[in-house]
């Protein structure tokens, strides 16, 4: 059940440093999934996609936290369309963890869910023991 529940995508587009923002207290709610729309895909196969990525602010990553979430995914290609989170110490990996929530980087495809209001996903690892795995995500989008 870690990896399926109700999807919110958060349009953080061209934003350097990724904020709290108080809309979000009333948008996510405890054990779903969520994806950061960051554009940051558009860079993919550039020097500048490592190297000048957007980060998530400590003040979010512990807001993630307080709202239980399963997991944070980042549009690179979440669930997140960055190589990651943050960068070195990887302080927001270490909060996230410590909480037991997923990180999926490395997505495309989030501008597909701009428009939608209400979505499932469903993330499919390979069954390995190790600590990542490659993943198929799909977003369901309930009509």
């Amino acid at each position: 059940d870690k990896f399926i529940g109700r999807g919110v995508l958060l349009d953080v587009r061209y934003e350097s440093n990724i904020k709290y923002k108080g809309e979000y207290s009333n948008m996510i709610e405890e054990e779903d999934i969520v994806l950061l729309f960051t554009g940051h895909s558009d860079r993919y196969g550039t020097k500048e996609y490592y190297t000048e990525q957007p980060v998530i602010d400590k003040e979010l990553a512990n807001f993630f936290v307080q709202k239980n979430i399963k997991m944070l995914l980042i549009e690179l290609l979440l669930i997140m369309d960055l190589p990651s989170p943050d960068n070195y110490p990887f302080e927001i990996h270490k909060i996230l963890f410590a909480n037991n929530i997923l990180i999926i980087e490395n997505l495309t495809n989030l501008s597909e869910l701009v428009a939608v209001k209400n979505f499932n996903v469903i993330a499919f690892p390979l069954k390995i023991r190790a600590e990542a795995s490659m993943v198929r995500v799909v977003a369901c989008i309930q009509i």
